[in-house]
């Protein structure tokens, strides 16, 4: 959740744009209905009331799909153990990252899950399944 007094911190000087993640299949931010998505944690189908969305810049909508690839790259590429709404975090930053305007720009990802939550949600199927039909002697 992004809570304006999190950003009193930040010096007056400080050039910051403040990016949302929110499901594709429920992009309430976006002004558009709620609905049914895999994303747990985010897209509740409301606005929170600590949501502050003048500070957002952009909210950007990831699919279930997106999210659940996304994380599982960076399982088996990076080593991390993050859950659905950070693979909807991380596909969002990657977007944000090819844009030709923020080339050269730091961008900086918050984790907002790990994974831990989401071992019974699609996106470890592939690796329950496998486990599952191991063959033990």
């Amino acid at each position: 959740m992004l809570i304006k007094s999190l950003f009193f911190w930040l010096p007056s000087h400080f050039c910051l744009c403040v990016y949302g993640v929110e499901p594709a299949e429920s992009a309430v931010l976006n002004g558009g209905k709620p609905g049914p998505h895999m994303t747990q944690g985010i897209g509740a189908g409301v606005i929170p009331a600590v949501l502050d969305v003048d500070i957002l810049d952009e909210v950007l909508k990831i699919s279930s799909m997106e999210a659940i690839e996304t994380a599982r790259l960076l399982a088996s590429k990076e080593g991390l153990l993050v859950g659905l709404s950070s693979g909807a975090a991380a596909a969002a930053a990657i977007k944000v990252a090819k844009r030709p305007e923020d080339a050269g720009k730091l961008i900086v990802l918050i984790f907002p899950s790990s994974g831990e939550s989401d071992l019974s949600s699609p996106l470890f199927d592939c690796t329950r399944h496998e486990a599952q039909n191991m063959t033990f002697y």
